[in-house]
């Protein structure tokens, strides 16, 4: 049976976007209960063995010293990462490491930046995100005694990842000489590079264009301002471009939820929908690339990038199915000892 992985990011939902707008943040002690959830349930279910991410705050070391007396059949431990230097980077190599070592699957917790960064190292280690950040589209909000579950059933095959995982796609950005720079998984956004504070974008007036994969009237980020004028489903084989104007005279406001208890007023100039044949054009330059949420690139003056629909983005466990394949092929059942007769 092919081990698990677990990436816990001590820094989700921390960020100046929780604090600005009073919003709830997952404490590390919190995911630490998290873990051990899903733990519980992968032993019930005979997973053998499991890694997690080592941190600077080692919420991994206290979890195992919370089981180690407890769990009989897992195999638990950190993972043999050479050094933790309390960056993106231990999430980036811990995931390649998984991949390179055949994982089964990878839960990974935090939120939309946490899964990007991860995506870009797990290949086709299907991922299986838990949401404990501040924008929470791409990962689920979900108890994590399912998610043990669902681990269970992809480590030990019951439900293959053909039957169990969905592709999710990608927005590629490409530079002057077409080779992809970096990706998000659900929004890249253009923002003017002047005035930069935080990475963390959240002034509305300082956004120029927005791209998104996904687009619900339900999310919370800056993928809600495409669910208030054009909804999009996240496996609908389309991206969206909005062009944001605060001074655009042909244009239409929105108020929209782009953090916890933040609601802000955006301008829309335009909004047109994308394939993977139809790469867009970022007009507004210089300025500074957003990949989920945080500003990651710089773009000078004049510079040809490009945004580009990819299909082919991670695999994901869709846990609902993922369940149900495991609930119809008895994955659930124990072998009882057959009632005895009461004797009167």
């Amino acid at each position: 049976m092919k081990p698990v992985g677990i990436i816990a990011n001590p820094a989700s939902g921390k960020d100046i976007r929780r604090m600005i707008a009073s919003g709830a943040t997952v404490t590390n002690q919190e995911k630490q209960n998290i873990i051990v959830r899903i733990l519980r349930a992968m032993e019930a279910l005979g997973a053998r063995r499991v890694e997690i991410m080592p941190d600077n705050t080692r919420m991994g070391l206290r979890v195992i010293r919370e089981l180690q007396n407890e769990l009989k059949n897992i195999d638990l431990a950190l993972l043999n990462l050479p050094y933790v230097q309390g960056t993106q980077s231990d999430s980036i190599r811990s995931a390649q490491l998984m991949a390179e070592q055949d994982f089964a699957c990878i839960i990974v917790l935090g939120g939309d930046g946490t899964c990007r960064v991860v995506s870009k190292t797990c290949g086709e280690v299907p991922l299986i995100p838990v949401s404990t950040g501040t924008n929470n589209v791409f990962p689920q909000m979900i108890e994590g005694t399912l998610v043990g579950m669902a681990a269970a059933a992809i480590a030990n095959e019951t439900v293959t990842q053909s039957q169990g995982c969905d592709r999710a796609p990608r927005l590629d950005l490409r530079n002057q000489a077409g080779v992809v720079v970096d990706h998000a998984l659900v929004d890249l956004v253009v923002v003017d590079a002047s005035g930069i504070a935080s990475r963390a974008v959240w002034e509305p007036e300082t956004i120029k264009e927005v791209y998104l994969t996904q687009a619900r009237p339900a999310s919370i980020g800056l993928s809600s301002i495409g669910g208030q004028i054009h909804p999009l489903e996240p496996m609908s084989g389309q991206g969206l471009r909005i062009v944001l104007d605060v001074e655009s005279r042909n244009g239409f406001e929105i108020t929209c939820p782009i953090a916890p208890g933040l609601m802000k007023t955006v301008t829309v100039e335009t909004y047109q929908t994308f394939d993977t044949h139809t790469p867009q054009v970022i007009n507004f330059t210089p300025c500074a690339v957003a990949l989920d949420g945080e500003r990651e690139v710089m773009i000078p003056t004049n510079a040809n990038y490009t945004v580009n629909f990819n299909k082919h983005g991670p695999l994901v466990v869709n846990i609902e199915r993922t369940l149900g394949l495991a609930t119809k092929s008895n994955f659930l059942m124990g072998k009882a000892e057959p009632a005895r007769q009461r004797s009167r």
